[in-house]
């Protein structure tokens, strides 16, 4: 029984991690899925309390740049705001799902298909945190810096503070990884690739009057839009490739801590 304890959380061998079952959002332990890695007891109310923290943090984040930066609806046209938008459903999401695990751990454990739904987007999430990162700092903030200092915290808020949040929470959290479940991110990608030209054909303008949404992105030049999506597929296989090595380092560590369960 004790061997059996021990092996619940130990991650797939290299090999079995390219078979193409675990491209399904399957997990044998749901209970992980409300638990911290590092917590001795069944429940944590310190994971708990830092579960509502972060919820809040991105949550009265996410309101406040609604409200400041809404210009119309134009807010919703963005990547980065998509991605803002995910980081405040995926904490939120957490917290709650945490809150009903403590209250009625069976109630929650059963639901299946919502776990398989929050895997997904924290996983989407995980991958467009650090996507959105690097492609902002690298090829637009160079050229368009914040114009006060209210741009610049949510500038910060945005681009800078979720991936070094959620790659802490990836730290933290006992879930999985599985290395094929970049094809999530990218279903992500692609959905926002077919809404900017739905919004380039229809006539869209962005904020200031243009007709398209990201000068890396414009739909009238085929040539450097077709360089942007290969850029982005790199990196986002990049991005899911370094944070599946961020999960099995949590394990690892785990492990010798005897922390594996």
């Amino acid at each position: 029984m004790a061997q059996l304890t021990e092996q619940r959380q130990a991650p797939l061998t290299f090999r079995d991690e390219f078979k193409l079952v675990h491209l399904r959002l399957h997990h044998h332990a749901p209970e992980d899925f409300f638990r911290s890695q590092w917590q001795s007891e069944l429940k944590s109310c310190a994971f708990l309390i830092y579960r509502w923290i972060l919820a809040i943090f991105f949550g009265t984040g996410l309101c406040s740049y609604l409200i400041i930066f809404f210009s119309r609806g134009t807010v919703f046209i963005y990547l980065t705001n998509w991605g803002f938008i995910l980081c405040s459903v995926t904490s939120i999401s957490g917290a709650i799902f945490v809150s009903i695990y403590h209250a009625s751990t069976e109630s929650i454990v059963n639901r299946r298909c919502m776990l398989k739904c929050y895997w997904a987007c924290y996983w989407i999430n995980l991958i467009f945190t650090h996507i959105i990162s690097i492609i902002y700092w690298t090829c637009i903030f160079p050229k368009k810096q914040p114009q006060n200092l209210i741009s610049g915290i949510y500038n910060v808020w945005t681009h800078g503070l979720p991936p070094v949040f959620f790659t802490l929470d990836h730290l933290l959290v006992a879930h999985p990884a599985r290395l094929l479940h970049f094809i999530y991110p990218f279903g992500l990608a692609l959905l926002y690739v077919i809404f900017t030209y739905v919004y380039y054909v229809l006539g869209g303008l962005d904020r200031l009057g243009r007709s398209y949404i990201y000068e890396m992105l414009n739909h009238g030049n085929p040539l450097q839009t077709l360089k942007t999506i290969v850029m982005v597929a790199v990196l986002l296989v990049c991005c899911s490739t370094l944070q599946y090595g961020v999960y099995r380092l949590r394990v690892c560590i785990a492990s010798k801590l005897g922390k594996l369960l």
